[in-house]
């Protein structure tokens, strides 16, 4: 029997998509890192309408939210992702 995936899998799914796609932007239009509300806040509002969305869909029980590692990992892959597509683009748009 197949075992349903756990709520840190779709994070880290969701971290990994959010990662390329930000990435991606920054190569596209370096000028976006600019903006108000620097790349890296960027993923930390992907993980908190992450979370907000699986708090709501179970009300907060056990199981259904991520721990502080398990963010903490995720907010590392993220960024690494970011850094390394910007960085082997040779984009020059600024992270921090």
């Amino acid at each position: 029997m197949n075992k349903p995936l756990t709520v840190d899998s779709y994070f880290f799914a969701m971290i990994i998509a959010a990662g390329v796609i930000i990435g991606a932007v920054l190569v596209a239009k370096p000028e976006a890192a600019d903006a108000g509300i620097p790349p890296y806040l960027w993923l930390l509002v992907c993980m908190l309408v992450f979370e907000t969305a699986a708090f709501l869909r179970r009300q907060g029980a056990p199981g259904t939210m991520i721990g502080m590692s398990t963010r903490v990992l995720g907010f590392a892959i993220g960024m690494a992702l970011i850094v390394a597509i910007v960085f082997f683009t040779g984009s020059p748009a600024r992270l921090f």
